[in-house]
């Protein structure tokens, strides 16, 4: 059996960090908001729901999408459903740092009842090159490279991934948020917020010396303009249906 390429502990531990953190943080803000929007335009709404890895803080802004809502904040939770017993799945972020997502997507496909949606929204593939260039950087002395940031998917295999499993309809659309840092440490602290540090199982368990990240500094601040570097985080938006022939959405 091949290792696995995340660690499921580290992640778990990672998102339970965040959340005394940061209770709301900005980017789960910004998809759930994008999120009400999409669903606000369904033509009807959907009976049972379950949302997964949306931080409790922002479990009231989906209070009224679906007449039975449960909430959990792991993906696991899906083990626990019955078969085409959802209406609607909602998945922040839990499918971006996952082993075998060909699998999970498939498992999901069997919890919706024929007609149900999965909306949901990942980290794609263009995300965070400065961070990727300052970290580069630091390894650049020593030739060899540590495994610092994740392997990340495109929105075109996203959508071939959700056809694969079964679904119907699959859609997928990015979007791109640009924003801007004075220090290398605000970024990292960004994703400490959002729990979205490396999980990687062959991720060094050390952090970065003090000259790596000395060089790391460097690099990002190089890259600054008007006293800012900017970053860019990549958006997946993903949607699809678990249709049949005689129940479209």
């Amino acid at each position: 059996m091949p290792e696995a390429l995340f660690d499921d502990r580290a992640r778990a531990q990672r998102r339970a960090r965040a959340l005394t953190r940061e209770p709301r943080p900005f980017l789960a803000a910004r998809i759930v908001e994008d999120w009400r929007e999409r669903l606000a335009v369904l033509a009807r709404r959907p009976a049972r729901a379950l949302v997964t890895g949306v931080p409790p803080a922002l479990e009231g802004e989906l209070a009224g999408v679906a007449d039975a809502i449960v909430f959990a904040p792991s993906f696991d939770a899906i083990a626990g459903v019955e078969e085409e017993s959802l209406d609607l799945l909602l998945v922040l972020g839990e499918l971006e740092a996952r082993d075998d997502l060909p699998l999970l997507l498939r498992i999901a496909r069997t919890r919706l009842a024929p007609g149900g949606h999965l909306l949901g929204t990942v980290g794609g593939g263009q995300s965070l090159p400065a961070l990727r260039e300052s970290l580069h950087a630091a390894d650049s002395d020593s030739g060899a490279f540590a495994a610092r940031t994740h392997p990340r998917i495109e929105a075109g295999a996203f959508a071939h991934l959700l056809a694969a499993a079964g679904f119907a309809d699959p859609i997928c659309d990015i979007d791109r948020v640009r924003l801007r840092y004075r220090s290398f440490e605000r970024l990292i602290g960004d994703l400490r917020d959002h729990g979205a540090t490396n999980v990687l199982s062959a991720r060094p368990r050390r952090g970065l010396s003090r000259r790596q990240l000395g060089k790391a500094r460097d690099a990002f601040a190089a890259l600054a303009r008007d006293g800012a570097t900017e970053e860019m985080v990549e958006l997946i938006h993903y949607s699809a249906w678990a249709a049949t022939e005689n129940i479209r959405p």
